[in-house]
């Protein structure tokens, strides 16, 4: 029996463990058995039944850690993504009105000269609004948001 086991289930411990079951459930119904010859093909289609139930199962409980690894890693992705927005809105907030809006536009996707039309103002002032906004943006987001990211990775 454990080789038919093991025909299955290429692992002699998880055979010796389907057989023995095997045994132990057919002498606890021999009962129900009238000859040897049933009792044996009966043995045989328990070990076959029981090996392929194991492997199923093998599979599906590998299914299930693989969909919560994915789950796990996606929400780590979606919590950092969250923080990060976060951390740029709170530092877009702090520029002045004007910048404010024209990053907020363009981070709308609009162009430079669409913003332009939009607040009333040339195209190359709000170049230069967007140009003093970034350099204020990174100079404020260099240190917050490496030292958020370091707080999320720790």
């Amino acid at each position: 029996m454990c080789m038919v086991a093991n025909h299955y289930l290429k692992d002699e411990a998880g055979s010796a463990d389907v057989a023995q079951d095997a045994f132990i459930y057919i002498w606890d119904r021999k009962e129900r058995f009238t000859d040897i010859a049933s009792a044996k093909s009966y043995l045989y289609q328990y070990v076959r039944t029981r090996c392929l139930n194991l492997l199923r199962d093998t599979k599906c409980h590998r299914e299930i850690l693989n969909e919560k690894m994915e789950e796990k890693i996606s929400f780590r992705d979606i919590l950092i993504e969250q923080e990060t927005f976060e951390i740029i809105y709170r530092a877009i907030n702090k520029l002045s009105p004007r910048a404010r809006q024209v990053i907020e536009l363009a981070l709308d996707g609009l162009s430079n000269k669409e913003i332009a039309e939009t607040i009333n103002v040339t195209v190359n002032t709000v170049k230069t609004v967007k140009k003093r906004a970034f350099s204020s943006l990174r100079n404020s987001l260099g240190k917050s948001l490496l030292s958020s990211l370091v707080a999320l990775l720790i």
